[in-house]
C-alpha cells in the first residue's frame, strides 16, 4: 500500500507539472505550505528590482516621468508588499536633446511622457541602501541612504550620456574594484541588444575608463548565444561562486524571456543561455527583474509581466541554480530553461499587507501611492480638516494629459471603483474632478455655471456629455473600470487605409484616437455620479482607457480654472477604491 501511495504521489506530481498551461498548478514545498497566486501585485511597477537585509525585503522600480519617483516597497514573505517611500523627490531634468528636441523640452516641469526613472537597480553594500538607474537623456544617475523610509541622498550623476539605460552596480569583494554593467536605447544612441560594462569608483560617483562590449547580439561571431537576443537590456550584474552573472531580459517587453551570462571575469568573455521563457503556459514575457536569495536558503525572482492598459505587473517566481546557471520557474519540459508559475508556496509565513490605495486625507501627508504627473511645487495642495485641497492653477481649456498639477496614483486592477467625494463651495470658475489619465485622458468633473452645477464627461478637454442640478455643494464622482488578464497579449489587427478612413468619418475621436496596440488587455471605463454616495447614474458610455507611453493608465484628481481669473479650489473629503481583483 506504501508502494502504491508513492507511486500516486509521483504520477499526480508529473500531471501538476505537465498541466500548467491552462490550469493553476500547486507545486510541491514544504508539507503544508501556503501557496500564493501570480500576479503578486496588480498595479505598474515596471522593471522591479528586489534586494534582501536581514529578514526584510526592498523593491523599486520604473518610474518613468511621476514625482515623487522610484517607489521603494518593503516585504516579510516576498508576496505582500507595501510602499515604504521613494528615492526622488522629483525628476533630475533631463540635459541632452535627441531628433531635434529643444532645450525647452528637457525638464519635468510638464508630463514627458516615456521620459524619466528607466529601470533601477536596488542594491544594499558598505551600511547603505543605494539605487541606480538610467534617463536616456540624461545619463546614469545614483542615489543613496542608510533608511529607506527616510530622505535619499540628493542625484549624483555618475554618467552623462544620450541613450544608456539599465545600470546595475557590482562591488567586488575580493579585488576592492567596483563595475556597472548598463544597456542602450536604440531611440537616443541609435543602438541597442548590446551590453557594456565599465569600471566604476567604490563611493559609485563616476566610472573609469572606456566600457567594454561584453555581448553584442548583431555580432555572433564574437558573442555566440544560443538564440538571437534582440533588444537585450535591463541589466542585473552579481557575483556567486567565482563567477560573474548578469542577468538580462531580451526579445521585447511583451513577448520576451530571460537570459543570464557569465563569465570568470568583468569583461569577459561571457557564456549567454536562456533562463525563462513562455513556454506551454500563455504567460507573455517572463523577464525583467531581480533575483534574490531568501534568508531560509532559497532563491527567487521578482519580475514583471506586460498586459497592455494596465502595464506592467509583479509576478514571483521559485529559482534554483543547475550547473551553476540559475533557472527561473519550473523546467516542465526539462530543456532546461525554467517556465513562470500560476502559483507556487510562500517562500515564508505570510504577512497580509498591501499596496496603499484609498486615503481620507486625514494624515498630515499625502499617501505614498500620490504621484504627480511633473515635477510638484510647494502650493500645489494642501491637506486641512481632513480634506485633500486642489488650488486651480492650471486652464480647463487646455488637455489634462498635458496639465502637470494632475495628483495621480496607478490602476490597481484590471476592475475597481474608485470614488471621490468633493464639496464644491469653493469652486467658482473651478472645474474639479476624476480622471482615467493617460497619453489621452478621459475625466468626469463638476463646475459652477450661475447658481447652477455642470457635471460632464471630457475626452481630453472636449465635452462628451452634461448633466445639470441645484441640488447641493456635496457630490461623489466614481469611475468603474472592467478588464481581465490576457492570455496571452495579442496585437490588433492593423486597419487598411480604407477602413480608417470609413472609422473617422463615422466614429468620435474619443474611439480611434491613440488606441492600444493589443486586442485584450484593454479596460473599459465608465463614470458617474451621486448626491448620497449611495445611489450613482452613469454620466458616460462605456470608453476605452488608455495607457501612458511604457506606463499603465492611472486614476488623477485635479482641479482647473475656467476662466482667466480665479482663485478657487477644489476639496476632496476622500478617494475609495474597492473591488480590485484579479
Amino acid at each position: 500500500m506504501t508502494h502504491f501511495r508513492s507511486v500516486f504521489q509521483s504520477l499526480l506530481f508529473v500531471f501538476l507539472l505537465c498541466s500548467c498551461g491552462n490550469s493553476r498548478e500547486i507545486l510541491p514545498g514544504k508539507s503544508g505550505d501556503v501557496t500564493f497566486t501570480n500576479p503578486i501585485i496588480t498595479a505598474d511597477f515596471s522593471d522591479p528590482d528586489v534586494i534582501r537585509v536581514g529578514k526584510n525585503y526592498y523593491m523599486t522600480a520604473s518610474s518613468f516621468y511621476v514625482s515623487p519617483g522610484l517607489p521603494v516597497l518593503h516585504s516579510k514573505d516576498l508576496v505582500n508588499w507595501t510602499i515604504l517611500g521613494h528615492g526622488i523627490k522629483q525628476n533630475p531634468n533631463a540635459r541632452l536633446t535627441y531628433r531635434g528636441r529643444n532645450k525647452d523640452e528637457l525638464d519635468y516641469n510638464i508630463p514627458r511622457f516615456g521620459m524619466g526613472v528607466y529601470a533601477p537597480s536596488l542594491r544594499y553594500h558598505d551600511g547603505f541602501f543605494w539605487i541606480f538607474w538610467g534617463d536616456p537623456d540624461a545619463g546614469i544617475y545614483m542615489v543613496k541612504t542608510e533608511d529607506p523610509a527616510a530622505d535619499w541622498s540628493e542625484p549624483v550623476l555618475v554618467h552623462e550620456a544620450s541613450g544608456i539605460i539599465d545600470p546595475s552596480p557590482l562591488w567586488d569583494e575580493t579585488t576592492g574594484k567596483a563595475w556597472l554593467s548598463f544597456a542602450y536605447a536604440s531611440s537616443r544612441s541609435g543602438k541597442n541588444s548590446m551590453i557594456d560594462v565599465c569600471e566604476m569608483s567604490w563611493d559609485g560617483t563616476k566610472l573609469f575608463g572606456d566600457p567594454v562590449t561584453v555581448f553584442d547580439a548583431r555580432d555572433s561571431d564574437r558573442f555566440p548565444a544560443d538564440r538571437f537576443h534582440r533588444t537585450i537590456e535591463g541589466t542585473k550584474f552579481m557575483q556567486r561562486d567565482g563567477w560573474y552573472y548578469i542577468l538580462c531580459p531580451a526579445g521585447g517587453v511583451e513577448r520576451g524571456w530571460q537570459t543570464a551570462m557569465r563569465a570568470k571575469d568583468p569583461f569577459g568573455p561571457y557564456e549567454i543561455r536562456t533562463i525563462c521563457e513562455t513556454g506551454s503556459t500563455k504567460i507573455n514575457g517572463p523577464h525583467q527583474g531581480g533575483l534574490v536569495e531568501s534568508y531560509s536558503g532559497e532563491w527567487w525572482f521578482i519580475h514583471f509581466q506586460s498586459t497592455g492598459t494596465l502595464g506592467r505587473i509583479v509576478r514571483l517566481e521559485p529559482a534554483y541554480w543547475e550547473n551553476e546557471w540559475p533557472v527561473i520557474g519550473i523546467d516542465t519540459d526539462n530543456d532546461g530553461i525554467g517556465n513562470p508559475v500560476s502559483s507556487y508556496y510562500y517562500p515564508h509565513p505570510p504577512e497580509p499587507k498591501q499596496i496603499q490605495t484609498s486615503d481620507d486625507f486625514n494624515s498630515g501627508e499625502l499617501g505614498l501611492q500620490w504621484q504627480w504627473v511633473a515635477n510638484p511645487k510647494d502650493n500645489w495642495y494642501e491637506l486641512k480638516d481632513g480634506n485633500l485641497l486642489l488650488p486651480a492653477i492650471y486652464s480647463a481649456n487646455d488637455p489634462l494629459f498635458e496639465t502637470p498639477h494632475v495628483l495621480t496614483q496607478m490602476f490597481p486592477g484590471f476592475s475597481f471603483t474608485a470614488t471621490v467625494k468633493v464639496d464644491l463651495s469653493s469652486t467658482e470658475k473651478v472645474r474639479g474632478g476624476l480622471a482615467s489619465f493617460g497619453r489621452k485622458t478621459f475625466d468626469i468633473g463638476v463646475e459652477q455655471l450661475d447658481k447652477a452645477f455642470r457635471i460632464s464627461v471630457r475626452f481630453n478637454n472636449d465635452i462628451l456629455v452634461s448633466a445639470f442640478t441645484q441640488k447641493s455643494n456635496n457630490i461623489w464622482l466614481r469611475l468603474t473600470t472592467t478588464g481581465e488578464m490576457p492570455k496571452p497579449l495579442e496585437r490588433r489587427e492593423s486597419n487598411s487605409i480604407e477602413d480608417e478612413v470609413i472609422r473617422r468619418e463615422n466614429l468620435q475621436p474619443y474611439e480611434y484616437e491613440d488606441l492600444e496596440r493589443w486586442r485584450n488587455g484593454l479596460i473599459m471605463g465608465q463614470f458617474s455620479y451621486s448626491f448620497d454616495g449611495i445611489n450613482f447614474t452613469d454620466l458616460s458610455e462605456p470608453f476605452e482607457v488608455r495607457s501612458g507611453r511604457w506606463t499603465g493608465a492611472r486614476i488623477g484628481l485635479y482641479s482647473l480654472k475656467t476662466g482667466s481669473e480665479g482663485n478657487g479650489h477644489v476639496a476632496f473629503d476622500y478617494i475609495r477604491i474597492e473591488n480590485s481583483f484579479k
